[in-house]
């Protein structure tokens, strides 16, 4: 089988550091998005050839498009993950405005500005997947939690 590509955003924690140590082990090759390059020295290391980590904050769009269009640049994409988020918690009178600003811009439209960037390189490639992460939160809603079950 051939080593596919996955661009997965928020690599350095979480879900995104689990999937994409598995996808390295596997023998794929990850293109990941982190905010801090040092959160991911253990697969830089371990995985020279097939790991590229790539600073990008999912806040800013033109760095997002960048990012896009510089990985779809260098080859084939056949999987683009968005799974960078963040939870914010806290009582929604008590969160400030950039809290809120924030959160709705990493969580959902971050989400968006990815998915609309990675569109039109996946139509011209004839091909590729895109996987959505969420959370069991943009199910169901806790107390306190108003803002990160919003964006999800």
């Amino acid at each position: 089988m051939t080593a596919r590509t996955w661009l997965i955003t928020g690599v350095s924690s979480g879900f995104g550091h689990a999937l994409t140590t598995q996808l390295l082990e596997r023998g794929e090759r990850v293109i990941g998005t982190v905010r801090d390059t040092a959160k991911v020295a253990d697969l830089s290391s371990k995985h020279p050839d097939t790991f590229q980590a790539r600073v990008l904050d999912v806040t800013d769009t033109t760095a997002v498009r960048k990012t896009v269009d510089e990985a779809f640049a260098a080859g084939r994409v056949d999987v683009v993950v968005s799974n960078a988020g963040y939870g914010l918690f806290g009582a929604a009178e008590e969160i400030t405005d950039a809290q809120v600003d924030h959160i709705i811009a990493t969580n959902l439209t971050g989400s968006i500005t990815l998915i609309r960037a990675a569109l039109p390189h996946l139509r011209a490639q004839g091909g590729g997947r895109i996987v959505q992460l969420s959370t069991y939160g943009g199910q169901v809603a806790f107390p306190g939690n108003s803002m990160y079950h919003a964006t999800k």
